[in-house]
């Protein structure tokens, strides 16, 4: 099937969601983000994963004499890459693009675009946020099309995933494939923690998008990971952290992410935050770590709308050039209907 046949298909998919849910809201999003770095001067984007861009999420539920028994999400945008080469900068995002039926007592089965069974991510919405988890250095991206399970057992949460490995583009080359598990305490917990495991043939896109075709490359990377991850909330007080370890092909890989987030509590329109990331494709030379901190401060203007301010300092750098980046972001997320 064409790339272009695909997506028909998927959008045929989701517009009968949005057509015949019983009840539904829809939310618009602009993100507004400019930066400085010594190398690169000014800069539109931060990595792949945040860029200029303007969207929308549309939010559903079904049901029936029983209750609820499907929800559906769709949240996509249109972004815009100031690196990239003039034929590349504009793009077509999907982000969530799920339908979840209740198949009952705890137990869900979710179809479509996201997030991979795996690390911090898995439980939290980075989607417009400056700082962001190990996902897209660890996996290569932070969502993926496919299928997925959650349940229960005993007093821990489950979910496991198979999934396409191709990130955003719907792709399935060379022998590409994902699936991931993780097990962990309730998400409703102030202290939270997991265990997850990863493995599969992931095919690296060089570009996050849907459309125009993401370049997939010609050979997929086999991944094999372990990790874990915590969250405690206290107070004021926000505390994230995860670990990975694992291989890249026959190299072992392995990963760290620490953040400590506050809300100034006479003004919880404020808040600061701290984050530190080291990762290194080849644990055994200290020369090929990457390491950075980052420092947040943000301003909620009103419900809807949101001012980051962020400056990150490279540690360690692979072949030195450590330099620092700030960036200022302007974030909206509101609903339209």
């Amino acid at each position: 099937m064409s790339y272009a046949l695909k997506i028909c298909a998927v959008s045929m998919y989701l517009a009968g969601a949005v057509a015949f849910a019983d009840e539904s809201a829809l939310y618009g999003e602009v993100n507004l983000l400019s930066g400085y770095s010594e190398s690169e001067e000014w800069i539109g984007e931060k990595g792949r994963m945040l860029k200029n861009s303007v969207g929308f999420e549309w939010y559903g539920n079904f049901s029936d004499d029983f209750g609820d028994f499907l929800t559906a999400d769709l949240q996509a945008r249109l972004s815009y890459d100031s690196s990239a080469d003039a034929e590349d900068e504009w793009a077509v995002e999907i982000h969530n693009a799920w339908l979840e039926y209740k198949l009952g007592l705890g137990r869900n089965l979710r179809l479509g675009h996201f997030s991979p069974a795996f690390g911090l991510e898995s439980s939290l919405d980075t989607h417009g946020t400056l700082f962001q988890t190990l996902a897209g250095q660890d996996i290569g991206f932070k969502k993926d099309w496919g299928i997925g399970y959650r349940g229960i057992l005993g007093g821990f949460d489950y979910q496991v995933a198979a999934q396409l490995g191709s990130g955003m583009g719907i792709e399935q080359d060379d022998g590409s494939f994902l699936v991931s598990g993780r097990m962990g305490s309730p998400q409703a917990d102030s202290f939270q923690y997991g265990l997850s495991l990863l493995y599969g043939e992931v095919l690296m896109g060089k570009q996050a998008r849907i459309f125009p075709r993401p370049d997939m490359g010609e050979k997929a990377t086999f991944k094999r990971r372990a990790g874990v991850d915590a969250q405690f909330l206290h107070g004021s007080l926000a505390y994230k952290g995860e670990l990975t370890l694992g291989r890249n092909e026959a190299n072992d890989v392995v990963g760290a992410l620490v953040q400590l987030d506050y809300t100034v509590p006479s003004h919880q329109e404020f808040g600061v935050g701290l984050q530190g990331r080291v990762w290194s494709d080849d644990p055994s030379d200290n020369d090929a770590a990457a390491s950075e901190v980052g420092i947040r401060a943000l301003y909620k203007v009103s419900r809807d709308l949101v001012l980051r301010l962020g400056l990150f300092q490279d540690v360690q750098r692979p072949g030195d050039g450590e330099e620092v980046r700030i960036f200022v972001q302007l974030y909206y997320f509101g609903k339209a209907l």
